[in-house]
């Protein structure tokens, strides 16, 4: 069944990049320092919020038709529920001062998962782009300060783990405001990689993650 006469489907990336800031913002905090005795307080919130809600948020955008979006919220969903499984109950099985090293392994492949992400974000618009090469470049970072076992490393990696979070807030305040004024009222500067358009061979883009119903021209014509 879709919705009722006059209204569009609800856009769930705002929801995506809710779940997706909130799960950054609290492990930045211990990234950058807090006590780590208290890190088991942040589980609840990554594996809830920043696992399954981000999840959810990302099946809804498969309904949507929104490749990206759908790829990225359900993978980094998958990512937050893997993170608290490893932190609460594999890296205490490490063998002792092996612990960085299994982090950084377990980073890894996220580290160069969200660089394609990033590639693929260049054509939705800039706030989008700005959040990936943000958690790409935290990631990045928090991988090699774990292997090479700098907490100067990972304590960059939680600043910008915050700016991330805030990006990531940012697109879904436009995402809201955007959809429920049905205007563009929150700049999102769409579509960074128009340059490039010549590589689409005239093919129709996608739909944005972050676009409203306002920003798409078949709904609001």
């Amino acid at each position: 069944m879709g919705p009722p006469p006059g209204l569009t489907a609800p856009d769930p990336a705002p929801l995506g990049l809710i779940a997706f800031s909130l799960a950054n913002i609290i492990q930045s905090f211990f990234n950058i320092g807090v006590n780590p005795a208290l890190f088991p307080a942040a589980f609840p919130l990554e594996f809830i919020v920043g696992g399954l809600v981000q999840m959810i948020a990302g099946i809804f955008e498969f309904r949507q038709g929104s490749r990206l979006g759908a790829t990225a919220f359900t993978v980094l969903g998958a990512f937050w529920l893997c993170f608290v499984i490893y932190a609460k109950y594999v890296i205490v099985t490490l063998p002792e001062g092996q612990a960085h090293t299994g982090t950084g392994l377990f980073l890894l492949p996220w580290a160069v998962l969200l660089l394609v992400l990033t590639i693929a974000a260049a054509r939705t618009t800039a706030v989008l782009l700005a959040a990936f090469v943000s958690t790409t470049v935290t990631i990045s970072v928090l991988t090699v300060g774990q292997f090479v076992q700098s907490d100067a490393l990972i304590r960059v990696g939680g600043g910008l783990g915050f700016l991330t979070a805030a990006l990531g807030l940012y697109g879904a305040f436009a995402g809201l405001v955007n959809g429920t004024w049905g205007r563009h009222l929150i700049p999102t500067y769409p579509d960074p990689g128009k340059r490039l358009e010549h590589l689409a061979r005239g093919k129709a883009r996608p739909t944005s993650v972050t676009s409203s119903a306002a920003e798409r021209p078949e709904l609001s014509s």
